[in-house]
């Protein structure tokens, strides 16, 4: 029975990743109609591009969540990205929906990989370091997976750690789990992650995880589960491994948004078919503009000499006047550029992840002062006051990040985390009427996935609308 589940749930998987389509030059031959079908080092490669394949890319809809954009004239015309922009529950179900499928979807593609590396021959030694790549980068991802659904499924750390989080699936067979707490949710995370650094070799190639990606990801979750510290030094680390802050040019950052090589690139996707569908929901019409613009908060933030606000803002004439739009992906399919890169880690987010938790620590606020004028140096941006201390600073970190992020929903994390405290006043900056308690900062748990497994319990406030 086992054996018969096992099969049925790997062709599901594959099915699905060639739905998607495998987008990292790796041609997809093999059906993998059967376990034994994964029975070389290729093999396996071909069926992790598939989990990379399906990873699901939420930039644009948690960058409408947060404070990022404020509705044109247009959005009456679509009232689905209206809704979600008031964070009404209905288009918050459909998006938790699909991610929880989407993510869980790239979990059980691992899971079938993890189940089937050990038994593959090893020929070569060449075939025994490609295996334990594989099988270190498949840990990344499923951290990754696993991280992004604990942080949007689970309230904050600091909310309450022993609270219900994420339901951790390491096996195929089908298993009626109930959800981990927050705290277990990031032990686990940790322990792929640190499993997974001593084995991960250093690549270029930003579509396949890395050992600075490795990195970056442990910083993120020791700075989510506040061991301030050690985040710093991770974060530390993943500078170094990219060649320091000099490595930050003008050129590289410019690099972030075409289809060029950039030497911030920690871990992008890559797919010229994937990508082409990303980040279209935001146009009304080619000619007359777009459903939402940039918040004028966040554009009058910037200094006529940083590099951010000249691919960050886009200035567009409409019928009516011209708009502040966003940039970044949104100018590059205006400007008809083919869209093949998605950055999902970059140099510039470990610079914020050594900063804030330098701050955090309360021990290292030079520091935090002394890497962000760094980067603000690279950025063609004024510098802190060197005498910046506590929230005043942190406010500062935070809104530099805000301006460094802008429409990649890194900003929607950031207002959960500091939605009691230093971004607490944001609902009125950005027209919403959320409060820090409110029941849609944890997304709904799916009603397929609670269905027919009486251990999995509903997030609260959303039992009203799932029945």
């Amino acid at each position: 029975m086992k054996t018969k589940l096992f099969i049925r749930l790997i062709s599901i998987a594959v099915l699905t990743g060639m739905i998607h389509a495998c987008s990292l030059d790796i041609p997809y031959e093999n059906q993998f109609s059967d376990p034994d079908a994964v029975n070389t080092p290729r093999a396996a490669r071909e069926l992790l591009s598939t989990a990379y394949s399906q990873l699901p890319h939420p930039e644009f809809e948690l960058s409408v969540l947060s404070d990022d954009f404020t509705p044109t004239s247009w959005i009456k015309k679509n009232s689905d990205l209206e809704n979600l922009h008031k964070w009404e529950p209905q288009p918050i179900l459909d998006l938790g929906s699909s991610l929880w499928q989407k993510y869980y979807g790239v979990i059980a593609t691992l899971n079938a990989l993890s189940e089937r590396l050990p038994a593959i021959p090893i020929s070569s030694e060449e075939a025994r370091r490609e295996v334990e790549q594989i099988t270190a980068e498949a840990k990344v991802l499923k951290a990754y997976c696993y991280f992004d659904l604990l942080r949007l499924f689970a309230p904050d750390y600091r909310d309450g750690k022993e609270k219900p989080g994420i339901l951790l699936k390491d096996r195929l067979e089908l298993e009626f789990l109930p959800r981990t707490s927050v705290e277990n949710g990031v032990t686990a995370i940790r322990q792929l992650l640190q499993e997974a650094a001593s084995a991960m070799k250093q690549t270029d190639v930003c579509y396949w995880l890395s050992h600075t990606a490795c990195l970056y990801l442990q910083a993120e979750l020791e700075l989510y589960a506040g061991n301030y510290a050690q985040a710093a030094q991770l974060a530390g680390l993943v500078i170094e491994d990219k060649g320091g802050i000099e490595s930050m040019s003008a050129s590289a950052y410019a690099n972030l948004w075409s289809n060029n090589p950039s030497d911030e690139r920690i871990f992008s996707y890559y797919s010229s078919t994937t990508a082409s569908s990303f980040y279209i929901d935001i146009v009304y019409d080619t000619s007359s503009g777009d459903y939402l613009a940039l918040n004028e908060t966040l554009v009058s933030s910037y200094t006529e000499d940083d590099i951010r606000k000249e691919y960050t803002v886009l200035p567009f004439q409409t019928i009516f006047r011209t708009a502040q739009y966003m940039g970044k992906y949104n100018r590059m399919r205006k400007e008809k550029q083919e869209i093949t890169y998605i950055n999902k880690l970059r140099t510039a987010g470990a610079c914020f992840l050594l900063a804030e938790a330098s701050c955090l620590d309360g021990k290292n606020e030079a520091r935090a002062v002394e890497i962000m004028n760094e980067y603000l140096a690279r950025r063609g941006a004024p510098p802190l006051d060197d005498n910046l201390r506590g929230n005043a600073l942190m406010r500062r970190i935070l809104t530099e990040k805000w301006k460094e992020f802008a429409g990649e929903g890194q900003r929607y994390f950031d207002l959960k985390r500091y939605r009691r405290t230093l971004l607490s006043t944001w609902t009125t900056a950005a027209g919403k009427n959320i409060t820090a308690d409110d029941y849609r900062w944890n997304f709904p748990i799916p009603k397929e996935e609670y269905l027919y497994n009486d251990n999995v319990t509903q997030n609260t406030g959303w039992n009203q609308f799932i029945h």
